[in-house]
């Protein structure tokens, strides 16, 4: 079933095509949030209060065809919120991590995880709304409120970022 019939029978009031749609795409999301916070504990929180929003507001929706889209939006409002909200609490020891995030890619992964931590605000978003979330330069574009050609830099610069922090070489990637 599309996204479009499941926003459709939600707001028919079918709670269980909410918690569809909400299970199809909770784990992008949350690698969405991950990416921007650099923490489970935010990423989680962003997540859900995003989520929580996106259902008071799915009649607000204007194209049903594009969930994955606007709640994106709203995961990365809620995230940048929260940044804020970090910048002005300054925590007397930081708190453990959780091990709620488990990757289940290979080794790789991890040190690809912790090499996306340190890009620019900009470059996480982007690279989390590409390749986590499987949106195209388009859908980037009007999420983030940028030119297209503004959102494929940000991605080429972010992934020259990635390969030079990861030591790689092109050869290496291309392989």
């Amino acid at each position: 079933m599309e996204d479009q019939e499941l926003v459709a029978r939600a707001l028919a009031g079918d709670a269980r095509s909410f918690t569809t749609l909400v299970r199809r795409h909770e784990r992008s999301l949350y690698a969405t949030a991950y990416a921007i916070t650099r923490s489970q504990w935010d990423a989680a929180d962003a997540v859900q209060d995003a989520l929580a929003e996106a259902y008071v507001k799915l009649g607000s929706l204007r194209d049903p065809a594009r969930f994955g889209a606007w709640v994106s939006r709203i995961v990365i409002n809620t995230c940048n919120t929260v940044l804020r909200r970090r910048g002005r609490v300054l925590p007397m020891e930081e708190p453990p991590e959780p091990q709620a995030f488990v990757w289940d890619g290979p080794e790789d992964g991890i040190d690809l995880m912790r090499a996306i931590q340190t890009l620019s605000p900009d470059h996480r978003e982007v690279i989390a709304l590409r390749y986590f979330r499987d949106l195209k330069v388009a859908d980037i574009a009007e999420v983030l409120g940028t030119p297209a050609g503004t959102v494929k830099s940000r991605i080429n610069r972010a992934l020259a970022a990635l390969q030079a922090a990861l030591g790689r070489t092109e050869q290496e990637v291309s392989r």
